[in-house]
C-alpha cells in the first residue's frame, strides 16, 4: 500500500511539473492554455510538489494569489495528512495475567528484588550479607539509598528476601514488580 503510494506522488508530481511547463510555453506563445482549475486540480490530488517546483523552475503563475499562497497551502496540508497518517494506530492490548475481582496484582520477578536502607548505618551491613547469601547484585541505585538483587539459585524468593528484612540497616525488602505500559494505572490521591 505505501510503496504504491509513493509510486503514485512520484507520477503525479511529475506528470504537473510537466503539465506547468507545457502551460507555461502556450503562454509565451499566445495559444491555448491549460485552465486555472485543472493546475490546481493537480496539485490537490497529491502534484502539489510539482505545481511548486512548476511555479518556480518557470516562473509561472507566481503574481496570482491562488498560485502563490494556495500551493503552498495545500502543500502544507498534504504533508500534514501524511504525518497523522503515518502515525501507527493503537492496536488492541491483550493483558498477559487475568484480573482479580477488578482488583490490578502487578507480576514481580521470580528471582529479582528490592532492598532499602537507612544512610546513617550505611551499606556496609547490607553488603557483607548479600556476600555471605551468595546473592548478586543487580544494579546499586546511589540517588535513592537502595539496591537490586537477585537470589542464589539454591533458594526461594521468599525465604531471601525474609533473611534480608533481618539485616541490620535495611528498612525495607519488596518486590521487584515488573510493570508493563499496558498495565491499568492506578492513580495515587494526595489528600491534605
Amino acid at each position: 500500500m505505501a510503496e504504491t503510494l509513493l509510486y503514485y506522488l512520484i507520477a503525479i508530481n511529475i506528470v504537473t511539473l510537466i503539465v506547468y511547463g507545457i502551460d507555461k510555453v502556450k503562454a509565451m506563445k499566445g495559444k491555448w492554455r491549460i485552465s486555472e482549475a485543472t493546475l490546481l486540480l493537480l496539485a490537490i490530488i497529491g502534484g502539489s510538489v510539482g505545481a511548486w517546483l512548476g511555479m518556480k523552475t518557470w516562473h509561472h503563475k507566481t503574481m496570482h494569489k491562488k498560485f502563490k499562497y494556495g500551493l503552498p497551502l495545500i502543500l502544507l496540508v498534504q504533508i500534514a495528512l501524511i504525518a497523522l497518517t503515518s502515525c501507527k494506530t493503537k492496536q488492541a492490548v491483550e493483558v498477559s495475567a487475568p484480573m482479580k475481582s477488578h482488583k490490578y496484582e502487578p507480576e514481580h520477578s521470580p528471582n529479582v528484588f528490592l532492598v532499602m536502607y537507612d544512610m546513617e548505618i550505611g551499606k556496609e551491613p547490607l553488603q557483607k550479607a548479600i556476600e555471605e547469601y551468595k546473592c548478586e547484585v543487580i544494579y546499586d541505585y546511589n540517588i535513592i539509598n537502595g539496591m537490586a538483587l537477585k537470589k542464589p539459585k539454591n533458594k526461594t524468593l521468599e525465604e531471601t528476601m525474609q533473611f534480608f528484612k533481618n539485616v541490620k540497616g535495611v528498612t525495607n525488602v519488596e518486590y521487584d514488580h515488573i510493570i508493563r505500559l499496558t498495565d491499568p494505572v492506578k492513580p495515587r490521591l494526595e489528600i491534605k
